[in-house]
């Protein structure tokens, strides 16, 4: 039974998104990627076992959920942040290239979840549909930056703001390395303090205020964006890709991650008790940013500790589309759930067994679906300057 609303995640991947020309001088970068994406796919199906269990926090899907939540998606902005590369173009230029790869492949997948849901309201009918997507709530949506068919595209919509944002402020710091530290720390504190638990101010202002185009969440998004731009421009990766430094690193920051994402007890904004980038839920601010470099810096050691597998690459380069249709597999997977028997997820064991089945099961279904719609609409996934067989190059 498809669900037509919105499931309700923090977080959930880079050039981002789509393969780059840099990926190709960063081999372990796809590999994190595809273990960035496999956290998206994992944790919401966690959560959907969770909704079961009404968020007990001593269950062990909690404490999964809990700690997944606490770094994937500072990664993705990390990711994005390592790859940036400045280039000297009008802003109008700039705008278009980044609506084509960013806002384009969001409404594609924003506009798939709404015909399904469709298709669903037409076979079952009383599912909600009219109520949900109304055409004035759909225009409020897009014109404020906002998904309104598919929510786990929320990333896209903030990552584009992101890179306005940096691309508004590079002149200023250029690659001056000091600079962008000063400017990760100084979004940071605005984005906790200033946005983060000012919810007068985010209530007062018109549209969706500080939400609109998610200016709120794309404070703390910098900020991880930058620290991905540091960590290239320090060199710090070529350092952990000596063998004794990646795996005692990748053993120091496994152990610290566990160790320290349950310390952060808040006060969350979001009622579940987790860091939420999307609705600005942070918690403590000191215990959220140590998890959230830990945890990213333990998936990109992993990347680099472990070989390259050329199935894990793919899913790496495809992260834009496996992002794009999570809703689906969500949506497949939350009946599924509601009729078994919540006891048996009482067991670590089981939890993980049976969310991790999910989640390999979802990406081997999606590779037909990524080759098809790479093969269709190539233009529509992060690739405006590719020719055909459906669309002409929408960028030259």
């Amino acid at each position: 039974m498809l669900s037509t609303t919105t499931v309700p995640v923090s977080d959930h991947s880079t050039d981002q998104l789509k393969p780059s020309s840099q990926s190709k001088r960063f081999p372990w970068l796809d590999m994190a990627k595809a273990y960035g994406i496999f956290l998206v796919y994992y944790g919401h199906f966690v959560e959907e076992i969770l909704e079961y269990k009404e968020f007990a926090v001593e269950t062990a899907a909690y404490q999964q959920y809990k700690c997944i939540y606490a770094f994937h998606m500072p990664l993705f902005f990390m990711l994005s942040g390592f790859v940036y590369k400045h280039k000297e173009q009008p802003l109008g230029s700039f705008l278009y290239q980044k609506v084509l790869t960013r806002i384009v492949p969001a409404l594609f997948f924003n506009i798939l979840a709404l015909g399904i849901y469709f298709l669903d309201h037409l076979v079952r009918g009383n599912n909600g549909f009219a109520e949900n997507y109304s055409v004035p709530s759909i225009l409020v949506d897009v014109l404020t930056g906002y998904p309104f068919s598919n929510f786990i595209t929320w990333f896209l919509f903030c990552l584009f703001t992101v890179e306005l944002l940096n691309h508004s402020v590079y002149p200023f710091i250029k690659d001056n390395l000091w600079k962008s530290v000063g400017l990760a720390i100084l979004t940071l504190l605005v984005g906790y303090y200033l946005v983060g638990l000012n919810q007068t101010l985010k209530s007062s202002l018109p549209l969706r205020g500080l939400d609109t185009w998610y200016l709120n969440s794309s404070l703390i998004g910098l900020s991880f964006y930058q620290l991905g731009f540091i960590l290239k421009q320090s060199n710090i990766v070529a350092w952990f890709e000596q063998p004794l430094h990646k795996y005692v690193g990748l053993v120091i920051t496994l152990v610290a991650t566990v160790t320290t994402f349950n310390l952060n007890q808040g006060p969350f904004l979001d009622p579940r008790g987790i860091v939420a980038l999307a609705v600005t839920s942070y918690g403590n601010l000191f215990l959220f940013v140590t998890t959230a470099i830990i945890g990213s810096l333990f998936i990109i050691l992993l990347s680099l500790s472990l070989p390259s597998v050329k199935g894990v690459v793919f899913f790496g380069k495809n992260t834009l589309i496996l992002l794009g249709m999570n809703f689906l597999y969500v949506n497949i997977a939350t009946p599924i759930i509601g009729k078994l028997d919540p006891s048996i997820f009482e067991s670590w064991v089981t939890v993980t067994l049976f969310t991790l089945g999910l989640t390999l099961v979802s990406f081997l279904v999606n590779v037909p679906i990524i080759q098809l719609i790479n093969r269709l609409v190539p233009q529509l996934m992060g690739k405006p300057e590719a020719k055909g067989p459906l669309l002409p190059a929408l960028l030259r």
